[in-house]
Formats: structure tokens, C-alpha cells, sequence
């Protein structure tokens, strides 16, 4: 056999080399791992740390990869109050250096990794924007170096986040999250550009580019596929909102902005709303602003926002703002011509009336809005609203109402429901024409009930701005014009619900739209309700003062009137015979207005406050007992 040759020296040598290389970084790695290294590196860390945050907490975790990554944590921010827990917490953070400059001899971080971050806003906010002023304020030794045009570009290392989230306070605990994101910093030939890349809750994407130069600062922000519930719920809207996608993009530049935004398949929930989800909703708005700060001054132009999956709805909308002295606004809006098609199209079927197919009603309606005023002072504003209704002559419009022009059967609106079907037409014995309503039965149920009736397209906007704006307790009521109520009456349940307000809304623009004033009045005297089961003008003139409607006296029609609010409350002044002193004066209130309004010359004033009401509710209960 061959005798075997002895490895060469050279290859001994460098197997021992390699073992003792081999031996050195394990010890080294062994060492990076101890606790002294550790303390080395917080010794460093924490005051970088501190000088640009303020107080920080580093926790015990701490371990160095095979390929130089540096892992520590938690990381806390705390926040003002010593027992609160901390506003940020970050889990882990990881520090990935460039192998190409660690080989070199260089440390230089190519990524940071911040993972499981944690933060407590605290109730409406107030710990974040308290650690976000804090960050903003200046610190010794902090300040940025002065500018050079010389100055090489920095190399700014990318940071990621993962599993962010939120969790602030509103009716309990609320967590929002997670969210991921990638932040990422050029420079170049004197611009700087910050791009942050985010998968919010619910996928999607959001990017945001800022651009700093000598010449200021420009951004985009842009956002496809997003979670719209989820994240128009950081807003902390009065509502629940759920589902819904949201595309958008906001460009800012020193002198302005311009943004557009849609969002599609949004369902809103609220008990008040409706019973279940209301949607879906998409809508849409685009425009620009404009401003300068110098001049304290901001402009909104061009805002166009639409409602519906085909832009059915469309309104346009411009204003302003100055804060030069005493902060002021301006708004101005326009509802583009649509038509009940195209209204119903644009809303979700729960806010849409069941009972009547209003896309058959025809012609379109037109609104403007205009609201100025000083900021700070809600009742001093200035309301201008205006609406335009399709008409035509003689109201001969072949759409879903005419049936209203002409005798029909109606089923009056209970506690229960609906009840026993009365004929409203002149084959009823108790059906009242417009022709034989008394003046001043016609003029005190407006005065009391509706003043705007015979100018207004439905609406009384006067009376809903001083509602709206400028209540006396603070509290919004009321407010329903006579086409209003008769629409509830007509068509609508009790239920006290925002959606059937919506639904009601849309009847009575269809009902103005449909009737001549006249009818409406007349088919409002007839049906509404005058007492405990007591439905119609005659039935109720009958009831109360044993007369015909055409024969009310002015105080007895001034008392009718003023029982239309509650009538099955106030009929106790019927059974017991009399009003009370301040029920009396209620009635002499109303006759007063209706002198000054010119609805009654004096003789008529003095001898309705002198005439006694006798009411013929106790003469029928003594009879029906005698029956008995």
C-alpha cells in the first residue's frame, strides 16, 4: 500500500487560524451578550435618547445578532401623571447596521425596527398632544447644526413599525390598530424628502411624501383602499361607522392645498338613526384651499361634494375665514338641480319613504345656504336659506300623490298604529272643504303652528335657524311646519328616529311639490288629531262646543289652536268644564298676537277675551250616565 502524505504545514496553519478566529468571535459574541455590555450601551443610548424625547425607560432586554443587530427594550415615553402607564411603549427595537460599513471598520444603521408599540392617548387625547408638546419643545444641546451649502448628503437609515396601536378613552377603552408602517428619508442636491408608507386596520394603503427645500415645504398625502369605518373612526364621531373603502389625496403647498376624497359602501349606526345600520353611503368631495397666514386669512374654493354611487346629488360650496380681530366665517352652499330619482338613489333604502315610490314624482328641486358670522358666537350668525320646487300650473302633476287631490280613504296615525279607516272627502258628514274653514280658525292655527305656511316651500328656515342656533335652554325642538306634520300623518309612524325625519323630509318636498296650499291646509284640518280618538276639524268642533266648524267663535277657535301640540293631554279641560288661569291666558296670548298681526280689528279682540268657553264634553258625559 501507498504510504499517506502528511497534510502541508500551510493547511494546519490554517485550520488553527480558523479555529481561533472562530473561538474570538464566540467569546466576543459571549461578551455582547453580558451585562457590561449591555450598561456600555445604555450609558450611551439613553442620554442620546433623552436629549431629543425628554425621560425615557429602558427596560432589560437587550442581545446582539450574528450579523450585528442590535435588539433592546421595552422602550417607555412616560407621560405627566406618575401613576398613569406609559403614552408610548415599544416593545422591541432593532438596530440593523450596513454590513458593507461594519466590515470596514464603520457602523452605520441601515434599518430600525420598532415592534408591539403601544400608545395611550388618554381621555380626548390629552396625554399624546401632552407628549407631543413636550417632544416640540427645545432641549439643551438639541439644536440643529447650522446650514452648510457644502454639507454632504446624510444617510438616514429606514424605520419600520409594526403591530402600532392606539387606545384612548371614549365611553371606556377603545383600542385601534394594528398598524404597520415604513419611513424612509432622502437626500439630494439640497431637497429633503420624507416618505411614510402605512397598512392601516382593515388593509389598504396610506402614503405620505413630504419635500423640504429652501424654498419651504410641499407634501402629498394619498391614500387607496382603506378601511373608511375604521378609520373615520378616530374622529370620534357622535356615530357608530362600520365597513366602507376610502380613497383619497391631500396636496399641500406654502400657499395652499387642494384634496379630494370618496368613500363607498360606509354603513353608520346610532340608535337615534334608525333601528339597524343605515347605508350603504358614498359620497365624495373635492376641492381647494387657500390662505395666508400674514394676512389671517383662509379661503375655501371650489368644494363640489356628492352624494351617491353615481354623484346623483351634487353641491357646491365656498367660503372664507379671518381671525384678524375677532375670528369670523363665511359659507356658501348651492344643491345643484335634482330630481326624486335622484335623491332616492342617493340614499340608503332605510332613509327612504316605503310608502310612496317618490322616484315617479316629477321635476327637480334646487336649495342655497349661506352662514356668516362671528366664531365664537353661535346666535349671532346669519342665516340665509333658499329652495326651489318643481311646479306646475295648476298642480296637474301625474305623479305618486295626485290621488291626493280627490276623496280618499285614511287610516288616522295612533300610539298603536294606525286606526279606524275614515272617509276624507265631501261623503263624509264630517269632512270640512277649505272653503268652510272659519278665517279666524285658519289664521290662529298657523299663528300658533306655523306662521311661514302660505310663503314657505315646506320648510320654515326662520324658524329653524332660531331653533338651531340661538335656543333659549340649549336644547333643539320642534320646529315642523304644517307640511311636515301632514306628511307623519299621512304616511309615517311615531317612531322618534333621525331616519324618519329624513323620510319625512322628503314627503313634504313632494307634497309642495304635488298640492296646491290650499289642499294642504285642507287635508291638515281633516285628519289631524283634535283629541282622544277625536280625528278632523268637524268631528272636533262637533266634540268640544257642540257646533259646526263654520260656526267657531274666534276664542273657540283661539283654544283649538292652541291644543294641537297635545290634544289628547289639554282634551282634560274639555271633561272638566273650564281652563285653568294659565291656560286662559295661553288663549288670550294667542288672540293678542293675532290683534297685532292684524287677523282681528279691536271689536273682535275685546269680544273674544271677554267670551266664556262652554264646552259640551259635561253635558254628554251627564247624558251618557243618565242613559246608563
Amino acid at each position: 500500500m501507498p504510504s499517506r502524505r502528511p497534510p502541508p504545514k500551510a493547511l494546519l496553519v490554517g485550520l488553527c487560524l480558523l479555529l481561533a478566529l472562530a473561538a474570538g468571535v464566540l467569546a466576543t459574541h459571549a461578551w455582547l451578550q453580558g451585562d457590561g455590555a449591555r450598561a456600555r450601551v445604555v450609558a450611551r443610548v439613553q442620554p442620546a435618547l433623552e436629549a431629543r424625547l425628554g425621560p425615557v425607560r429602558l427596560g432589560s432586554t437587550f442581545a446582539v445578532g450574528w450579523r450585528g443587530t442590535v435588539t433592546l427594550g421595552p422602550v417607555e415615553l412616560p407621560g405627566e401623571a406618575p401613576d398613569a402607564p406609559p403614552v408610548v411603549r415599544i416593545d422591541r427595537v432593532t438596530v440593523h447596521p450596513r454590513l458593507r460599513a461594519l466590515l470596514s471598520g464603520r457602523v452605520e444603521v441601515h434599518r430600525v425596527v420598532l415592534s408591539g408599540v403601544q400608545v395611550e392617548a388618554g381621555p380626548s387625547g390629552q396625554a399624546l398632544r401632552a407628549l407631543v408638546e413636550r417632544l416640540r419643545a427645545p432641549r439643551e444641546g438639541s439644536g440643529a447644526a447650522p446650514a452648510s451649502a457644502s454639507r454632504a448628503p446624510r444617510v438616514w437609515p429606514e424605520v419600520r413599525l409594526e403591530d402600532v396601536r392606539l387606545a384612548f378613552e371614549r365611553e371606556g377603552r377603545v383600542e385601534w390598530g394594528p398598524l404597520s408602517a415604513r419611513v424612509e428619508v432622502e437626500e439630494a442636491e439640497g431637497t429633503r424628502q420624507l416618505t411614510v408608507t402605512a397598512t392601516p386596520p382593515g388593509g389598504g394603503t396610506a402614503t405620505l411624501r413630504l419635500t423640504s427645500s429652501d424654498t419651504g415645504v410641499t407634501g402629498t398625502l394619498e391614500g387607496q383602499g382603506l378601511a373608511a369605518g375604521a378609520l373615520l373612526a378616530l374622529g370620534e364621531p357622535p356615530v357608530g361607522l362600520d365597513g366602507g373603502s376610502l380613497e383619497g389625496t391631500l396636496r399641500v403647498e406654502d400657499t395652499g392645498a387642494s384634496f379630494s376624497v370618496a368613500v363607498k359602501d360606509l354603513r353608520v349606526n346610532h340608535e337615534r338613526l334608525a333601528p339597524g345600520p343605515v347605508g350603504p353611503w358614498a359620497f365624495s368631495a373635492e376641492g381647494r384651499l387657500r390662505w395666508r397666514w400674514a394676512r389671517r386669512h383662509v379661503a375655501l374654493e371650489a368644494l363640489k361634494v356628492t352624494v351617491g354611487a353615481h354623484r346623483d346629488v351634487q353641491v357646491e360650496a365656498s367660503g372664507e375665514a379671518t381671525w384678524s380681530a375677532e375670528p369670523r366665517f363665511e359659507l356658501r352652499a348651492s344643491l345643484l338641480p335634482v330630481t326624486f330619482a335622484q335623491a332616492v338613489a342617493a340614499l340608503p333604502t332605510a332613509l327612504v319613504p316605503e310608502e310612496v315610490d317618490l322616484t315617479r314624482q316629477e321635476g327637480a328641486l334646487q336649495a342655497s345656504l349661506a352662514v356668516s358670522g362671528p366664531v365664537r358666537e353661535r346666535a349671532d350668525w346669519q342665516v340665509k336659506a333658499k329652495l326651489e320646487l318643481p311646479r306646475k300650473q295648476g298642480f296637474q302633476q301625474q305623479g305618486p300623490l295626485a290621488w291626493l287631490r280627490g276623496p280618499f280613504d285614511y287610516q288616522p296615525l295612533t300610539a298603536e298604529g294606525r286606526g279606524r279607516t275614515m272617509r276624507i272627502g265631501a261623503s263624509s258628514p264630517t269632512f270640512v272643504p277649505f272653503e268652510l274653514l272659519p278665517e279666524s280658525l285658519v289664521r290662529a292655527v298657523l299663528r300658533s303652528e306655523d306662521g311661514g305656511f302660505w310663503t314657505h316651500e315646506g320648510f320654515d328656515f326662520d324658524s329653524l335657524r332660531t331653533l338651531v342656533l340661538a335656543p333659549r335652554d340649549g336644547k333643539v325642538r320642534g320646529g315642523s311646519t304644517l307640511t311636515q306634520q301632514l306628511a307623519k300623518n299621512l304616511f309615517l309612524s311615531r317612531e322618534k328616529t333621525y331616519a324618519r325625519k329624513v323620510k319625512e323630509a322628503l314627503l313634504t318636498l313632494a307634497l309642495e311639490s304635488a298640492l296646491p296650499k290650499p289642499r294642504l291646509l285642507e287635508l291638515y284640518f281633516n285628519i289631524i288629531e283634535w283629541g282622544p280618538g277625536l280625528y278632523g276639524i268637524g268631528a272636533a268642533a262637533e266634540h268640544y262646543f257642540d257646533t259646526r266648524a263654520s260656526a267657531l267663535s274666534v276664542r273657540q277657535a283661539a283654544f283649538l289652536a292652541t291644543i294641537i301640540p297635545n290634544p289628547v293631554r289639554y282634551h282634560g279641560y274639555c271633561t272638566q268644564g273650564a281652563l285653568s288661569e294659565q291656560w286662559a291666558r295661553n288663549v288670550d296670548t294667542l288672540l293678542l298676537k293675532l290683534l297685532v298681526d292684524g287677523a282681528l280689528d279691536q271689536d273682535q279682540y275685546q269680544q273674544a277675551l271677554t267670551e266664556r268657553l262652554v264646552f259640551a264634553c259635561p253635558r254628554r258625559a251627564e247624558a251618557a250616565t243618565s242613559e246608563e
